[in-house]
């Protein structure tokens, strides 16, 4: 498949180092928005062992599964061969990128989860994530983030999940747990806990945009993110993957995770503070 990717220019990745997210348009075809979409369908008919089911049935549908490249060719494609490696590349500064992790998110007409703001630590170091809408988004149902936030020099972590009535969920409540509950964040000077961001909105630079099938959004791990649930009339999916260089290391919190993954039968030997490394992160040299 062609590479859709424009050129993403120097004022583009210097404003991405200010905000800590950017929207490219029209970064990926209908060809790569298509595949995704197949994908993903394909990945509800079979689940991975990571699939989540976050939502009762009577409050609209969120699924999201993870690594599931591992057996979905649609998938393993999307990651490996569409202009999310050369993105990545190039807002990292980096010739060669990792992948980190490959995810989708799909909500329903009337799910109500709304994913608290948070951002994505299990890794330290230079950590990107590339988001493809692959449905019409329109900004009140978008993913927002906190202008500037990755610059905090804090790391945060939320009280759940997912929030309001999500978040008293079995379902919400096991995955989180899976991959928190065994870090004291009370007792940590590590971690803060995400302030109330959406209770006082006005007190903070919110980003975000109305999207169209093949727009991406880039941004840092640490700029702190949430999205709404789904009050539109469509389905909303989006296609995720997360990049690294190669000096990026294990957070000391990601050996949860990495237990996690070893428990599921996945090939993953990573030590805390050592770089990421192993089949299940390959390594891309988009630009040459």
């Amino acid at each position: 498949m062609p590479n859709d990717t424009s050129p993403i220019d120097e004022a583009m990745i210097e404003t991405l180092d200010r905000d800590g997210a950017i929207c490219l348009r029209g970064a990926f075809g209908p060809e790569w928005v298509d595949l995704a979409a197949e994908g993903i369908r394909r990945n509800i008919e079979s689940p991975g062992a990571l699939f989540q089911s976050f939502s009762p049935n009577d409050k609209g549908a969120f699924y999201s599964d993870i690594w599931s490249r591992r057996h979905i060719a649609q998938l393993e494609t999307f990651a490996l061969e569409s202009p999310s490696a050369a993105i990545a590349a190039r807002c990292l500064r980096t010739p060669t990128v990792r992948l980190l992790q490959d995810t989708w998110f799909y909500k329903s007409p009337g799910t109500q989860a709304r994913t608290p703001w948070h951002h994505d630590n299990v890794v330290l170091g230079p950590f990107c994530s590339i988001w493809v809408a692959l449905d019409p988004i329109p900004r009140e149902a978008a993913l927002e983030f906190v202008r500037g936030s990755h610059r905090w020099n804090k790391l945060f972590m939320p009280a759940n999940f997912f929030e309001g009535e999500q978040a008293a969920l079995p379902a919400v409540e096991e995955f989180y747990s899976r991959y928190h509950s065994e870090f004291d964040i009370s007792a940590s000077d590590t971690f803060s806990r995400v302030p109330d961001i959406q209770g006082h909105r006005a007190d903070y630079d919110i980003l975000s945009w109305d999207m169209e099938p093949g727009d991406c959004l880039v941004f840092h791990a640490r700029t702190l993110h949430g999205s709404p649930g789904n009050t539109l009339d469509h389905d909303t999916r989006r296609m995720v993957t997360r990049w690294v260089d190669e000096t990026a290391v294990l957070a000391p919190h990601g050996r949860t995770v990495v237990d996690r993954l070893v428990a599921e039968g996945f090939e993953v030997d990573l030590a805390v503070g050592a770089p990421i490394r192993g089949n299940l992160f390959p390594v891309l040299s988009p630009l040459g």
